[in-house]
């Protein structure tokens, strides 16, 4: 049985305060990148707002998702 698990890359930032995320599954000719924000230099009460936000769907926790096909994301592996 084929396994449905992703192959994937994660990069982080410099400062660790967010990460590039590119996710290739098996059975789908399409590539996942996904930007993740972290909201570790701030306070609490802003991260506990920020937690409330989410809560109640005023904000998204993935900030943004762009899909790329073979080609596309090949001139992004090949740049030089």
């Amino acid at each position: 049985m084929e396994s449905k698990d992703p192959k994937n890359v994660i990069v982080k930032c410099t400062d660790n305060c967010s990460c590039l995320s590119i996710d290739k599954w098996d059975d789908e000719p399409i590539y996942y990148v996904t930007f993740y924000k972290s909201y570790t230099g701030l306070g609490f009460f802003a991260r506990a707002k920020e937690i409330f936000l989410y809560l109640i769907g005023r904000r998204d926790i993935i900030g943004t998702e762009v899909l790329l096909d073979e080609s596309d994301f090949e001139k992004i592996r090949n740049f030089k």
